[in-house]
Order: structure tokens, then C-alpha cells, then sequence
């Protein structure tokens, strides 16, 4: 910039700021309503008209509107979201809900009650279910031969394809069963067989076989002695 201040100094020679702050003064020649003249100019006053030339101000409004939108909208939608999943948690086609103890919960049409207690597997115990619903002669109980009332659970535990066993639990019967010969002892609960079928294997029942040296009755599994368990391969003798 050429020119010169009125004592004489080039503008050139004068200091350079490193900073302005909005009630900083600038001085320059100013062109308004045809009239030109030097005046003292405010930064905040000349950032203003400068703000407003480029929109600025209408850009950082628009900016902050977009935003507001769309956090009101993104607020909207999880509230729609978690709406949706309580709605549906506990019913048909929806998803499953558990109470606070962990217990798989069903709507009643207006609160969730606990359905069903689950009790994890562990090392040495399967999973089990408990229902915790109360349950009357018409529920429905699902068996390989199809839907059952509760009602008829007696009765088809009586009939032909099931069996009583290990203390009162019942079993689907086996699909082939043996008989223990009568000249079996047994050793604790081990069943011993005579010498004469470890020198005559082939007069065992099938499915059994006798260790040479122990005389112990071993089984493969593939047939079922009543009142036996199949003890890692060694059969063993059970009360009902």
C-alpha cells in the first residue's frame, strides 16, 4: 500500500498488528450515500457488514436449524425404535423379553408375566425349564407323536411307547429289549457272568459281552435290559 500519513510517515514504514479484537479501531476511506471521506472504522463493525455481504449469518442459522432438525429427529427415532421393541417383546412374531430374574416373560394384553424359569447348563447338570404359568387341563404339551392336552398325558404315558424307569421317570420304550439270563450275579450293582460265557461268548444275549479276565457284563447300548444302566459300557443293575 503506497501513500503516506499526515505527518508525513509512508503507511509502508507503519507497524503491522499481529491481532484485532472486536473494539479495535481501523481506519480507512469510506464510500456511503455518495459521500467519501475517511472515518474510524470498529473490527466488530466492519466484521458485521462483512457477514452480512456474504450470508453468514443466514448460513450459520440454517446450520443450526439443520441441526436442531436433526437431533429432534434422531430423538424421534429411537423413541420409535424402543416403542416398536416394547410393543412387540413377549408376543407372537416379536421378540423375547426376560424379567428381572432372568425368566422368559409373555404378555397377558397388558403387562409381561414370567413364563418360563431357564436354569443354565452346567458341567454336570443339563438345562432345565420350569413354567411358571399355571396350567390347566387344555394346555398343550408337544410329544414326537404330535400336540397333546395335559389332560391326555396320563393316559399316553400308559400306553405302549413309554416306560417307567430310574425311580419313576419315564422314558420312550426302547425299540429292542433283552433279558437278563438268571444266572448273572451281581457285584455291588456290576453284573458277573459264570465262566461258561467267557469260554461260550456266543450264548450271551445280544448286545452283551463278558470281560475274559473279570467275568464284568459289558453292553453296547443297542439293547435295553430293564431294570439296567448302561454304565460307560458296563452294565449295571438298578432299582425301580
Amino acid at each position: 500500500m503506497s501513500g503516506t500519513t499526515q505527518s508525513g510517515t509512508p503507511i509502508s514504514s507503519l507497524p503491522r498488528a499481529s491481532a484485532v479484537s472486536g473494539t479495535d479501531t481501523l481506519v480507512g476511506v469510506v464510500t456511503s450515500g455518495g459521500t467519501t471521506q475517511a472515518e474510524q472504522i470498529p473490527v466488530s463493525v466492519l466484521a458485521q457488514g462483512i457477514s452480512e455481504t456474504i450470508g453468514l449469518s443466514d448460513a450459520v442459522s440454517s446450520a443450526q436449524a439443520a441441526a436442531a432438525t436433526a437431533a429432534a429427529q434422531a430423538e424421534q427415532a429411537t423413541e420409535n425404535a424402543a416403542n416398536g421393541v416394547n410393543a412387540a417383546r413377549g408376543k407372537a412374531n416379536g421378540v423375547a423379553a426376560l424379567d428381572a430374574s432372568g425368566n422368559l416373560a409373555l404378555t397377558d394384553g397388558t403387562t409381561l408375566q414370567p413364563a418360563l424359569a431357564v436354569t443354565p447348563a452346567t458341567q454336570t447338570q443339563a438345562a432345565t425349564l420350569k413354567p411358571l404359568l399355571t396350567l390347566d387341563e387344555s394346555t398343550k404339551i408337544r410329544t414326537a407323536s404330535g400336540d397333546l392336552d395335559l389332560s391326555e398325558m396320563a393316559t399316553a404315558m400308559q400306553d405302549d411307547d413309554y416306560l417307567t424307569v430310574l425311580g419313576g421317570a419315564v422314558v420312550a420304550r426302547p425299540s429292542v429289549t433283552g433279558t437278563i439270563p438268571a444266572d448273572f450275579t451281581v457285584n455291588g450293582n456290576v453284573y458277573i457272568a459264570p465262566a461258561s460265557y467267557t469260554s461260550n461268548p456266543s450264548s450271551l444275549p445280544a448286545g452283551l459281552s463278558v470281560d475274559a479276565d473279570t467275568g464284568i457284563v459289558l453292553t453296547d447300548g443297542s439293547v435295553f435290559f430293564p431294570n439296567t444302566i448302561n454304565n460307560v459300557g458296563v452294565l449295571c443293575a438298578v432299582s425301580e
